[in-house]
């Protein structure tokens, strides 16, 4: 009676070189999932718009950036503060007594995240499977 290991070394060697190809692919598919959820959130305020714009600079004003750590990743998405109408994002996000809350940030959020924890799990299939 004995036991028969196969492909252990390649597999082992994958796991070693598992951080360097996860910083790099992970960063990239998190600027995908952000650049998706800008977009969506900026249909959803511009439909939401009036039809003379009254934000067109704060629609202009969404945008996302990805914070690269030693050991993790993270996306920020939203309005920029820096922007003219900044001031108007949470008046339109949570509305007022005479009008009515456009969550189109927490909209685009949700309309992303079975894409981005279906794309998390192939990555890190792809990534165990040494590919």
């Amino acid at each position: 009676m004995g036991t028969t290991v196969r492909g252990m070394d390649q597999w082992l060697a994958d796991l070693e070189t598992l951080p360097e190809r996860a910083a790099e692919k992970f960063p990239r598919m998190l600027g995908r999932g952000g650049m998706n959820i800008k977009g969506d959130w900026k249909k959803l305020w511009q439909a939401a718009s009036h039809i003379k714009g009254h934000i067109p600079h704060l629609i202009r004003g969404v945008g996302y950036d990805v914070h690269e750590k030693s050991t993790s990743w993270d996306v920020e998405v939203g309005v920029d503060p820096k922007n003219r109408q900044a001031f108007l994002s949470k008046i339109i996000s949570f509305g007022t007594l005479t009008s009515a809350p456009h969550d189109a940030g927490q909209t685009a959020l949700d309309a992303e995240d079975p894409r981005y924890v279906q794309n998390v799990a192939d990555l890190a299939v792809k990534l165990l499977d040494g590919t």
